[in-house]
């Protein structure tokens, strides 16, 4: 009779939860990259809103980690997402009211990318 060891109920073991990390870190990359783009929006509207599209984007992909700190900031996808957030509402406003909208875009983008700078790595409690 051949024993087996028991798995291991570790949560740091876990495949899952460094594929979260993977995606996590894929997501806050690419919402960095959409923040980048949106900040482009003085000279191109397409190329804001491709950078707007690319955030929101960045930050659905990066949800699975949000409750995990990062190295200097705690709470970084709640900033992430607040950041997407205002540059969505600035790239709206933007066509009303372009400079109110160009300076709520520029603050959401570089909130944005602040969040993804102080969050990044993602690491396990």
């Amino acid at each position: 009779m051949v024993k087996t060891a028991p798995p291991s109920s570790s949560l740091t073991s876990s495949p899952s939860l460094a594929e979260d990390h993977r995606l996590a870190f894929a997501g806050q990359i690419t919402a960095a990259v959409g923040a980048a783009l949106a900040l482009l929006g003085p000279f191109s509207e397409v190329i804001s809103g491709i950078g707007i599209a690319v955030l929101i984007l960045g930050v659905i992909l990066s949800a699975p980690a949000g409750n995990h700190p990062g190295p200097l900031m705690v709470d970084w996808w709640s900033v992430l997402a607040i950041g997407a957030l205002a540059a969505l509402i600035g790239f709206g406003l933007g066509f009303w009211l372009p400079a109110v909208g160009g300076i709520v875009l520029a603050a959401g983008s570089v909130a944005a990318l602040a969040a993804v700078f102080f969050g990044a790595p993602v690491e396990s409690e």
